[in-house]
């Protein structure tokens, strides 16, 4: 499975299990994004014990991509893809970001 169909695949997921709960909105979109990414650069850390300023750039563009094409301009706006990158960023500096990631995920699912 290639970088972009597995983001495609994690963000659906969760924005169904969102949407489906019925709190899917702008804020959650945002940090649905930031979880997804960071989750994907920290993989990727381990597995090579690097992350390039091109590869963020590419996790980041594929999932504001998707956002944007999912929920169009007005609703997706620069703003809150500038919040999700400084959120990631913010996420995957916590020491506890692994345990993190798996809470929210259940948070969602529950």
């Amino acid at each position: 499975m290639d970088i972009k169909t597995l983001l495609h695949h994690n963000l659906d997921e969760l924005f169904y299990l969102a949407d489906k709960k019925g709190i899917l909105d702008t804020d959650l979109v945002v940090k649905i994004g930031a979880y997804v990414g960071a989750a994907v650069l920290r993989g990727r850390y381990a597995d090579q014990k690097e992350v390039t300023m091109d590869e963020v750039n590419g996790v980041f563009g594929i999932i504001g991509d998707f956002c944007k094409e999912s929920f169009g301009g007005r609703s997706f706006s620069k703003a809150h893809f500038k919040k999700m990158t400084k959120y990631a960023l913010e996420l995957i500096q916590e020491t506890t970001f692994d345990s993190d990631v798996e809470e929210f995920i259940v948070s969602l699912r529950s």
